[in-house]
């Protein structure tokens, strides 16, 4: 038969049933105010974001390109090449890579568009083609 359990023992685990429950709505109420804390920093810092998030530019109002972006237009042929050369060396390479008729098909969009994003994504394309 196991032994009984003094009156003594069990009158101090009630003591500190006791004050383990008064002191555990202090403690509750503790992180009831560290978690309205970390609320407040958190709708400051949404705040703080969605008021520093930039305009929204209408498409209207996006400056065109300058002409530091365009080639020179009417150019023949050699002298599409060469302000090709001198303004784009990267995009010259590329075209340099290209058959004669994808060349040809380059220059004569550079006519109607003398854009120089719009030429190298053009060569760039004609060159995925390629095997």
């Amino acid at each position: 038969m196991p032994s009984p359990i003094p009156i003594s023992a069990l009158f101090v685990l009630g003591r500190l049933a006791s004050v383990a429950l008064l002191v555990a709505p202090l403690l509750a109420g503790a992180d009831d105010s560290y978690l309205r804390e970390i609320e407040d920093e958190a709708k400051r810092q949404a705040t703080a974001l969605i008021t520093s998030q930039p305009q929204v530019v209408p498409v209207w109002a996006v400056p065109a390109p300058d002409a530091a972006e365009r080639l020179a237009p009417g150019l023949d042929r050699n002298g599409f090449e060469r302000a090709l050369q001198e303004r784009s060396p990267g995009t010259y390479a590329s075209f340099q890579r290209l058959d004669p008729a994808n060349k040809q098909q380059v220059y004569e969009s550079y006519q109607k568009d003398n854009l120089l994003a719009n030429i190298g994504e053009q060569v760039a394309r004609l060159l995925g083609n390629k095997p």
